[in-house]
């Protein structure tokens, strides 16, 4: 069994510069179709490409320009499927237009619900908490597949 305080040190080496908090709610029906983990990671994965397109304009697909960001999926059987995420503010855009970007971009997605919780950390200790939050085992259905390694860029080389 992998331990939360693994992927913690992981994330720890690997930190998302500028950090926001931010809790992503998904509908779990859309369409005819009911959300999975694959759907989930799908959606996101639009999601990300729309809000970095909207962030970096041509930059990011002429030259790969994106956000770092850790994307943790929560989906027990007592809560709806959502996500926590960890995701840089670039420096050259405001707190409330980038909440509004990802607003915008979040619920133009299929499963893209309008419930989302934004917090800019104010401290250390607090980034240090989310991460402690969006890393624990409670409301997760496997805990070694809650994290979305495929959307969470902030473990890639810059």
């Amino acid at each position: 069994m992998i331990e939360p305080a693994i992927f913690k040190s992981y994330y720890l080496n690997h930190r998302v510069p500028n950090p926001v908090n931010i809790t992503l709610t998904q509908k779990q029906f859309a369409d005819g179709v009911w959300l999975d983990d694959l759907r989930s990671e799908q959606n996101f994965r639009h999601f990300a490409n729309k809000l970095n397109s909207a962030v970096y304009g041509t930059k990011f697909k002429r030259f790969g320009k994106k956000l770092s960001m850790l994307v943790v999926r929560e989906n027990d059987a007592s809560h709806r499927h959502h996500l926590h995420c960890i995701m840089e503010r670039p420096e050259h855009v405001s707190e409330p237009i980038f909440y509004l970007r990802i607003k915008s971009c979040w619920t133009s997605t299929k499963f893209g619900y309008n419930q989302i919780h934004f917090e800019q950390p104010t401290s250390a200790e607090r980034e240090l908490g989310w991460v402690n939050y969006c890393l624990k085992r409670r409301t997760k259905a496997l805990y070694s597949d809650s994290i979305d390694w495929s959307n969470s860029t902030c473990f890639e080389l810059r």
